[in-house]
């Protein structure tokens, strides 16, 4: 795990497109931690393979007496990303 991240990248594998971190592609349902303003964001990467839409990434924020709100941020090309 790179401490800085990665920038998230659209690439091409199999003769499709493919969404990258760090030379590896991304598949749907990946762990990933977004790099924020304030630190890293643990989440789950979410995109339609073979195309070049933006992927999701899908993350809970804790709402105390044992509730979570589920929450998703559309994640533009060049986002820092790594994998924990």
């Amino acid at each position: 795990m790179s401490d800085r991240g990665a920038p998230l990248r659209l690439g091409m594998a199999q003769g499709a497109e493919r969404w990258f971190l760090d030379d590896r592609p991304l598949n749907g349902g990946d762990i990933v931690q977004l790099c924020c303003s304030g630190g890293w964001l643990t989440g789950r990467f979410e995109c339609d393979a073979g195309t070049s839409d933006a992927p999701t990434f899908f993350f809970s924020i804790e709402l105390g007496a044992g509730r979570v709100a589920q929450q998703s941020l559309v994640l533009p090309k060049g986002a820092l990303l790594r994998r924990p």
